[in-house]
């Protein structure tokens, strides 16, 4: 029984430890001082101390005021999950969903212009996306098409198994439903193209984000791909240190930041420096900063300045080494 106890206290402990790091970490990268932190909570700057010191830790009802504050969840705060930085961006899971369903339906379209509609019907089991309805719809207006059926009625038939949806997937049946009408119909892949980015939303189209662009890496790929990237200049090397800081570290100076300044960071980065902070992005975020980079032309200037923020963010995680950077004029 004391052997269990002793186990207890060792993982409360380290929760504590956790804790109090986290509160530090947050607080300073809001720019306050234990003082303006406990005038927010309503509490004596002590109590602040005494938590971020791990000889304390804060009540149930203070840590909800906290998580409110620093804009995460208890489970982040207390350390029993880093949930990945979604704070920025437009990419969703569901967009990203169809956007990866998006692809199918265009290579639905390749195979059907080059092969014939038999041949799409042998592969659309094949495809990366999975999507169930797709899968069943493909053989279905091939067997009304074989009972003779018109093109107009047989795509009304299936618009009505679309209704049969869950709601979550009905988006899906829908753009399914009005892109095979178009494969079948013989259109144009440029014009398969619009429809399926509307579906998906305006700042995908805005992004030119189209389907078969936004999803032409798997997120490994695109971390993989940026490990051997050269440091802009000689004068970008302001954020280096951060290659070598910690998950935590990395996703509160995430919080604290804009995704125009990450990407103008980044860029000016060497793949070590982009490689900790995109493996702590979610995917749909990392797919917006990745295309970003790809397309930034901004200046060395812009960079610099971009990279002095993100030092301004990540004082307090960067330190001496922050410090003793040479931050060009």
């Amino acid at each position: 029984m004391p052997r269990r106890k002793g186990v207890l206290m060792d993982s409360i402990k380290y929760q504590q430890v956790a804790l109090g790091k986290r509160i530090y970490s947050l607080r300073v990268a809001k720019g306050m001082t234990q003082e303006q932190l406990a005038q927010v909570l309503n509490i004596s700057p002590a109590a602040i101390s005494k938590w971020e010191r791990d000889l304390a830790t804060p009540s149930i009802e203070l840590l909800w005021a906290l998580a409110d504050f620093f804009g995460c969840s208890i489970d982040e705060l207390v350390g029993r999950t880093f949930a990945q930085i979604e704070a920025v961006g437009v990419y969703d899971a569901e967009k990203l969903r169809l956007a990866e369903i998006g692809e199918d339906l265009l290579k639905c379209c390749e195979i059907s212009r080059q092969k014939g509609l038999r041949a799409l019907e042998a592969a659309v089991q094949g495809l990366k996306g999975k999507s169930a309805f797709l899968v069943f719809s493909v053989p279905y207006i091939m067997y009304l098409f074989m009972k003779q059926v018109d093109m107009d009625q047989a795509f009304g038939f299936l618009e009505n198994y679309v209704g049969t949806l869950p709601e979550t997937e009905q988006r899906e049946g829908h753009m399914i439903a009005a892109a095979l009408k178009m494969i079948f119909a013989g259109a144009n892949p440029v014009v398969l193209e619009e429809l399926i980015a509307s579906y998906i939303g305006m700042e995908y189209w805005q992004k030119k984000g189209h389907p078969a662009q936004i999803l032409k890496c798997t997120r490994q790929e695109i971390i993989d791909g940026q490990k051997d990237k050269k440091i802009y200049s000689e004068a970008t090397s302001l954020i280096e240190a951060a290659a070598d800081l910690g998950d935590f570290e990395i996703q509160t100076m995430l919080r604290n930041m804009d995704e125009t300044t990450l990407t103008a960071a980044l860029v000016g980065a060497s793949g070590k420096v982009v490689v900790r902070f995109f493996s702590n992005l979610a995917d749909r975020i990392l797919y917006l900063i990745h295309e970003d980079m790809e397309h930034w032309n901004g200046t060395e200037q812009e960079i610099l300045e971009a990279q002095r923020k993100v030092l301004e963010i990540g004082s307090f995680c960067l330190g001496d080494a922050c410090c003793q950077t040479e931050i060009p004029i």
